[in-house]
């Protein structure tokens, strides 16, 4: 900076003596102002703009170039969280200290839903802004979804199970009492305990339930992994192993979201490396070699 330039403190305006700062912005500070300014924390240059953030104080520009957290919407210092393949940044305390949606695992911010039963629901605004939240719609959507499986997959249970919506304690109840967790559907996101849908038969009785308040997406992707069970009740020896069983029917799932237009919701199912995953990686495979008719010959032997 020339002579000129550096004429005047930038802070303060007085005549700079023979010992002052320029920072690397271009900023000119004399001694006096270099002592009793305070600096930003992140750059560490002097700012009389500083705004406290989280009780540390940081100057304009570096406030600019902050990531801001989703949940409470105050700038991020340090590490922040992504949760599953959303772009959206968490502070740690949001993701620490706030309840988080049963669905995606995102903290909760003021917009989220709490819902007390027989447990707790917890849903984050975005999913429940898609929530299948009446009992008519979901009986819509059940209708909508085994009719896009026989005209899109060919595959037609015997018979349509009648369809429940219930809490997670419920569904959890059900596995207890069917002494397996074979048929559960586990969550789309972090957490792999999240059971999500159960077909159940007893005799002439079908019967699929289905958690309440799911996205509509989610909710007919689950419907779509039951009904293949219903179908493969008919139609599939139960000498099956498990990864055969639960693959076809996550490659059903699978199917319809894709049908569906959910491509990133689909690729999550592809990214598991659990039982689901493997079996679903197998069908997935069999169809490129031997196409639709193919998956539904090995389902069925």
């Amino acid at each position: 900076m020339s002579e000129k330039q550096a004429r005047f403190c930038h802070l303060c305006g007085a005549r700079l003596q023979s010992n002052y700062l320029i920072y690397s912005n271009g900023l000119a500070v004399c001694e006096r102002c270099e002592r009793r300014v305070p600096q930003c924390s992140q750059c560490k240059i002097p700012s009389r703009q500083l705004t406290m953030v989280r009780g540390t104080p940081i100057c304009p520009d570096c406030l600019q170039k902050l990531p801001v957290c989703a949940c409470c919407h105050e700038p991020v210092l340090g590490n922040y969280y992504i949760i599953g393949d959303s772009p959206l940044k968490y502070c740690e305390t949001c993701v620490k200290t706030r309840p988080r949606c049963d669905i995606c695992r995102a903290p909760l911010d003021a917009q989220g839903k709490v819902f007390q039963g027989r447990g707790t629901t917890y849903r984050c605004a975005s999913c429940f802004s898609t929530a299948v939240t009446t009992s008519g719609e979901a009986q819509q959507l059940y209708r909508a979804t085994s009719e896009l499986l026989a005209q899109k997959l060919d595959l037609r249970p015997a018979h349509l199970p009648g369809l429940h919506l219930v809490e997670r304690a419920i569904l959890i109840e059900l596995h207890k009492e069917a002494a397996s967790l074979i048929e559960a559907v586990t969550a789309l996101g972090a957490e792999q305990q999240h059971l999500l849908g159960f077909f159940r038969r007893v005799d002439d009785d079908w019967q699929i339930y289905i958690e309440q308040l799911l996205p509509r997406a989610l909710f007919q992707a689950v419907a779509a992994h039951e009904l293949a069970h219903a179908w493969q009740a008919t139609h599939a020896p139960a000498t099956q192993s498990p990864e055969i069983v639960e693959g076809f029917a996550e490659w059903v799932a699978y199917s319809i979201l894709l049908t569906l237009g959910e491509q990133r919701a689909a690729a999550r199912l592809t990214r598991r490396n659990d039982l689901y995953g493997r079996g679903l990686q197998h069908f997935i495979a069999l169809e490129r070699s031997q196409g639709r008719p193919g998956i539904l010959q090995r389902a069925a032997r």
